[in-house]
């Protein structure tokens, strides 16, 4: 017999869910840099062809024309082109969310294709479902060892943490109003921490973990791989559990 999950194909998941469409800023940006920067470089090199020296007009002319070509060809190979990696956003079909591939100008002129930011929802090319193994239901009642004990979380740069109130790491941390956590400013001189980057909570049972939109994401450390969470997406978390913030690393202790 075959299960649910057996059955489930590529088209019943939406390969777009949680992610978010660039807005105009990023998409004026990722234009000039991609397509008008090379077309005026373009004409440039044509007007000093006809009012010479002809030789630095070729070489403008050939510049241009190498810089469209590379556009093109990221864009179909990860849709991140200079443009789009400057302004952190991705260019994929809107049916598949893959790469625009061989056809990718055909694609684009079609409205096959669109712009999302990486800043603020999930990277298109990240799995539409987390692999992650859930743990094993727990007993609907703690057990008395676990009564009134919380997890610690051990931070690599060596402090602890004390999970007893939802609480939002980052490198410069706030919580909402309609969802009030404490925080913690985690010093990262790499920066690859996001302001508010992960939030973690404890329910008397579970660890909860949701990554709040980081740009380098948050990732459970697996045996063999690293599995990334889904941004915005409540995640039950296994006790001593190392999970990858940017390039910093967190254990989650158990409350025992």
């Amino acid at each position: 017999m075959t299960s649910t999950h057996d059955s489930l194909r590529l088209a019943d998941v939406d390969p777009l869910v949680f992610t978010e469409r660039a807005r105009g800023g990023q998409i004026v940006g990722a234009v000039a840099l991609d397509i008008v920067m090379p077309v005026a470089l373009l004409a440039a090199g044509i007007i000093v062809i006809v009012a010479g020296p002809p030789a630095v007009g070729w070489l403008l002319v050939i510049a241009a024309l190498a810089l469209l070509i590379v556009a093109v060809w990221l864009l179909g190979r990860s849709g991140r082109t200079l443009g789009t990696a400057t302004v952190d956003a991705r260019i994929v079909r809107l049916t598949t969310g893959a790469a625009a591939g061989a056809s990718a100008l055909t694609a684009l002129v079609s409205g096959k294709l669109g712009m999302f930011d990486l800043r603020r929802g999930r990277d298109p090319f990240a799995p539409a479902i987390a692999a992650f193994q859930f743990p094993e239901a727990v007993a609907a009642t703690p057990s008395r060892a676990r009564r009134g004990m919380v997890p610690t979380l051990l931070l690599d740069s060596g402090e602890r943490l004390t999970l007893d109130t939802a609480l939002v790491l980052g490198r410069d941390p706030s919580a909402p109003a309609d969802a009030p956590a404490e925080v913690y400013r985690w010093a990262d001189m790499s920066r690859t921490l996001s302001k508010s980057h992960v939030r973690l909570e404890w329910d008397g049972r579970q660890v909860w973990v949701t990554d709040l939109g980081s740009t380098n994401g948050t990732f459970v450390r697996g045996a063999g791989a690293s599995t990334p969470l889904l941004p915005h997406q409540r995640t039950p978390v296994p006790t001593d559990v190392v999970l990858e913030i940017g390039d910093r690393t967190l254990t989650v202790r158990d409350a025992a």
